[in-house]
């Protein structure tokens, strides 16, 4: 669903900017729960305040809440079918290449640099060859995206005149 959400979010009705998506994406997946009920919740704060905010948690929550529901009672009895296997299996593959596609689409037009691809890369390899816990990639990212702050607002402001500081 994160692609959907991002299309309908960024080009269907323009609520965000890819740049805002990205750290909609950011947060929902920093939290707990679903990731889908995070970035509706940030998107209907950001679109409509607090009503957005619930109505998008409701609206979000409650028709998955029902399929799955009717899917566990329908179904239940047909997990061991090699047709509903062979199609979950489908589904989850698709499901991988629709988040790859999203994140070399966002990737594209959000990592405009040289280093911001290379940390990308590198949480990337971190988290799948190396098996690094993804809580430990937010906090490395925060605390080198706090640092990259620093030194760049440091810089802006040039050396201190004379007479300031010790």
């Amino acid at each position: 669903m994160i692609p959907l959400v991002v299309n309908l979010a960024t080009e269907r009705r323009g609520w965000l900017s890819e740049e805002d998506m990205m750290d909609c994406l950011t947060i929902a997946q920093s939290l707990p729960g679903g990731i889908i009920v995070n970035m509706a919740t940030y998107i209907g704060k950001r679109v409509a305040g607090i009503p957005g905010m619930i109505v998008a948690a409701i609206g979000v929550t409650f028709p998955t809440a029902t399929l799955a529901v009717i899917v566990g009672v329908t179904l239940g009895n047909l997990w061991d079918s090699v047709y509903v296997t062979g199609a979950v299996h489908g589904a989850k593959a698709a499901a991988a290449g629709l988040v790859l596609a999203t994140f070399i689409k966002m990737g594209a037009s959000v990592l405009k640099t040289p280093v911001n691809w290379a940390l990308a890369a590198a949480a990337m390899a971190a988290v799948l060859i190396f098996h690094v816990s993804v809580i430990w990639i937010i906090i490395a990212g925060g605390a080198f995206g706090y640092i990259r702050y620093r030194a760049r607002r440091g810089a802006a402001a040039g050396p201190p005149e004379r007479g300031e500081g010790g």
